[in-house]
């Protein structure tokens, strides 16, 4: 009798830890990411199927590790706040910074480089040809939660203005409420164009900051997930999809100002 007993008790055990490897196993296959829409690099569609290269070579990687992969667009701060709490398991197009790197976990293979530049009226642009001096004494809509380089955020001959979405920065910009925006400058166009104002607008040839975006992991998700992402990640360059991707993908042609 005792002997049936711990048979199956044992069994019990052993089954106990068969689910919960299951159900290990089971979350691992699987990344709940969150962005923010940044069309034209990440579009949420009214279908609710994501578009945009950074969406495609996220889940073009994923596919290749095995790994089914979700996205839903929240506000950025939020973003960042779920991942950072690891409610969400990454968040797609972070550039990576000291203050980041504390609560996330980044690849070290980009997805893609990001290139912000000054925003103004046409009929009153905001020349932008000795760096951030150049902005001194204006009013500048910035996106909150954005990474700008740390002079933008310090500068003191300069007002910043912090707006939630790109949109919103480019509508102050048209009313007269700020003289710039500071913004990627291929979302920038692209809103723009959904908003009809395009050939109202100049952009700078000069770049206030740029660099590269990553997908941003959660502290708990593994590093050696983070690593398969980056070998897979490396692989995918290689392909004729990724190359066709990257010459499908262009900016609009903008008209510019030193």
């Amino acid at each position: 009798m005792l002997s049936t007993c711990c048979t199956r008790r044992g069994l019990l055990v052993l089954c106990i830890v068969f689910l919960m490897l299951f159900a290990s196993w089971s979350s691992a296959q699987t990344l709940n990411l969150v962005t923010e829409a940044w069309p034209p690099l990440i579009v949420d569609t009214p279908q609710h199927e994501p578009q945009g290269p950074l969406w495609t070579i996220t889940r073009s990687v994923a596919q290749r590790m095995g790994v089914d992969v979700y996205v839903r667009f929240v506000p950025w701060k939020r973003a960042l706040d779920q991942v950072a709490r690891s409610q969400k398991d990454g968040v797609i197009g972070a550039a990576r910074t000291r203050g980041r790197e504390k609560v996330m976990r980044f690849s070290e293979e980009p997805l893609l480089y990001s290139e912000t530049a000054v925003f103004s009226l046409r009929r009153a642009p905001v020349r932008f040809d000795d760096g951030l001096s150049s902005l001194t004494g204006k009013r500048v809509a910035v996106s909150a939660g954005y990474s700008y380089n740390r002079e933008v955020w310090s500068a003191p001959y300069f007002e910043r203005v912090e707006v939630r979405d790109i949109q919103s920065g480019l509508q102050l910009v048209m009313m007269g409420r700020v003289d710039a925006f500071l913004v990627n400058r291929d979302v920038g166009w692209y809103e723009a164009r959904q908003l009809g104002i395009e050939d109202q607008l100049v952009a700078s040839a000069g770049v206030v900051s740029g660099g590269p975006v990553y997908l941003a992991f959660s502290p708990s998700v593994s590093p050696a997930l983070i690593e398969d992402f980056d070998r897979a990640l490396r692989a995918f360059r290689d392909t004729e999809e990724y190359r066709r991707l990257m010459l499908d993908f262009s900016a609009p042609v903008d008209p510019s100002v030193p």
